[in-house]
Formats: C-alpha cells, sequence, structure tokens
C-alpha cells in the first residue's frame, strides 16, 4: 500500500536551505520596533539638554551681575547714629564714617543718602524730616546733595565760634604737644588764615 503523503507548505516546515526565515511573532516586532525609537528619542533628548543646558550657563558667566546691596548690608557695616553735632569736626567725622561704609559695597548712589538719613535721630532727624519736606514727594537725594545739605545745617555762628577760638589760642600754661593738637583740630576752622604754610607758621607762633 502506497502511502501519498501530500508536501507541507505551512509556516511550520523548516526551508531546506534556510532561504524562507519564518517571520518573528508579532509582539517581538513591536517590542524591536519600540526599542529603537525609544533609543533614538533618548539620544536626541540628551542632545538636545546638553545644548539648552550649556547655553544658559554661558550667558550666565558673561553676564552675570552681582546683586544690589540693600540696607540690610549697609546695617551689616555697622553705620553710627547721628544725633546732633555740638563740635563741626563731629559732623565731618560722621560723614567720613559713612562713606567708609559705602566703600564695602556697590550701592546706588540714591541709596546712599536714604541709608545715611535712616541713621539720624533726634535734632538731626528732624532737620533732615524738615529739609525732606522743601521739596516735592518722592524726591531723591544724591549723597552729594545730602552731603552739602548735612554740611549746611550745621550753624554758622558756631563755626566763626571755632575761628575765635583759634586766632586767640595761645600755648600759656600747655606743653608745646598740647598746644600742637589744639592749633591742629582748630585750624580746621582758619581758612584763608592757614591756606599756605607760610600762614600757618605765622600762626602757631
Amino acid at each position: 500500500m502506497i502511502n501519498c503523503k501530500m508536501p507541507n507548505t505551512g509556516s511550520d516546515s523548516p526551508a531546506p536551505n534556510g532561504d524562507n526565515v519564518p517571520p518573528p511573532a508579532p509582539n517581538l516586532v513591536e517590542a524591536i520596533a519600540a526599542m529603537l525609537t525609544g533609543r533614538d528619542e533618548q539620544t536626541a533628548l540628551l542632545r538636545e539638554l546638553v545644548q539648552q543646558g550649556s547655553a544658559p550657563r554661558h550667558r550666565n558667566h558673561n553676564n552675570h551681575q552681582p546683586p544690589v546691596p540693600g540696607y540690610q548690608e549697609f546695617l551689616g557695616t555697622q553705620p553710627p547714629l547721628f544725633h546732633k553735632a555740638d563740635e563741626p569736626l563731629e559732623a565731618d567725622s560722621w560723614l567720613r564714617t559713612i562713606e567708609s561704609k559705602f566703600t564695602l559695597y556697590q550701592y546706588n548712589d540714591n541709596d546712599k543718602a536714604s541709608f545715611a538719613a535712616q541713621q539720624l535721630r533726634g535734632p538731626a532727624r528732624t532737620w533732615w524730616d524738615n529739609h525732606v519736606a522743601m521739596f516735592p514727594a518722592g524726591t531723591r537725594f544724591s549723597w552729594n546733595e545730602f552731603k552739602e545739605a548735612f554740611r549746611a545745617h550745621i550753624p554758622a555762628g558756631v563755626i566763626r565760634r571755632k575761628l575765635n577760638e583759634f586766632l586767640a589760642l595761645k600755648q600759656g600754661n600747655n606743653t608745646v604737644t598740647q598746644y600742637a593738637q589744639a592749633f591742629n583740630t582748630l585750624s580746621q576752622y582758619a581758612g584763608y588764615h592757614v591756606e599756605i604754610d607760610e600762614k600757618k607758621q605765622a600762626c602757631f607762633r
């Protein structure tokens, strides 16, 4: 009895020479495609992040601006208060001290006047409030304007009194060192009397 067997042409039959490789399962094809797609997307994303991430650092490096110091930074320098000047030199000394504090930070010029005004107390603060009231509301003063006004508020009579003390100064019972100290202090009010060294020497004698 002859057993006739029909050739199997289904996908389960292996090819004699391996030419007809059976296709992979559908879920495997999708997994490989997703893997390749994900890899490309990650590569593109990393490239974009590198490009975008380096740009801000470059801009910050070239255009970095330090923050403008405020009143808290000024207070941190321990600026002195000012109530009133019994001696005109006290006002100048206070101004010089405040200016030395301003060298520690890069302040805006208008802020300097505002910060210094916050250190005024008593009669000095009353004077400043009256001075500001003479200008339109919201007026901001430069540091030079503040200094000029501050020095001008010292009564002229006090300056004249100091000048008279200088002109009447005698050594008396003082030592030369004591006399020289008093002379140097009062000579700051003497103006043209000591404007050149010859005049100063003559006044000293």
